[in-house]
């Protein structure tokens, strides 16, 4: 059973940072922050770096909402007295807006190579590949930002896998969902 807490610990503070992004977008908040684009407009090959869906209100939003979700669930775990190895790295190695900063800055970074391999192959932001790589894409859509938490975690505490594993298929399942969120909102167009 703690491999599987812990998986779901180290799944919420991302999910509830997401949703709290997809909250701020359908407020239109920080709409300054929401058109200064992370690539700062720069090109590569005459396309755009990462297009103009990555933004900075994107970044600051997840990494804030992450630090603040991460805080939020350490201050209920130590309320609510629960087990100490329900959190994945201990609070001794890394606190809480350390962990929320370093969960939500991987996110956002392991976003960006996607991004950028997409602009590349001409493929417009929340477009979707045709043919084969519409699949491909469709999966790293789902996980890239995982993965890039689970490999910064991995320079904090030795990797276990049954616990990576348990949280990529969380997110197989978490991601979606959002996405789900985001088109009956009407923020997304599609969910994949």
């Amino acid at each position: 059973m703690n491999t599987l807490q812990q998986s779901i610990w180290l799944c919420l503070p991302l999910t509830l940072g997401g949703i709290t992004h997809v909250a701020m977008i359908k407020a239109d908040a920080l709409p300054s922050l929401a058109r200064l684009r992370l690539d700062c407009g720069m090109k590569l090959r005459g396309r755009d770096l990462f297009g103009a869906n990555k933004t900075v209100r994107g970044a600051v939003v997840m990494i804030c909402a992450t630090i603040v979700w991460t805080i939020v669930l350490d201050h209920v775990q130590t309320t609510l007295n629960l087990d100490a190895d329900l959190r994945y790295i201990p609070m001794e190695q890394l606190g809480s807006a350390s962990l929320g900063f370093l969960f939500g800055s991987a996110y956002i970074v392991g976003e960006l190579p996607n991004s950028l391999i997409k602009r590349q192959l001409n493929i417009p932001p929340g477009s979707v590949a045709n043919g084969q790589l519409q699949k491909l894409f469709w999966f790293v859509d789902q996980v890239d930002s995982v993965v890039a938490v689970l490999i910064a975690l991995s320079f904090v505490r030795r990797p276990n896998p049954e616990v990576y594993l348990l949280v990529i298929a969380f997110t197989l399942i978490l991601h979606p969902t959002v996405a789900t969120l985001m088109v009956a909102l009407k923020l997304k167009q599609r969910v994949g």
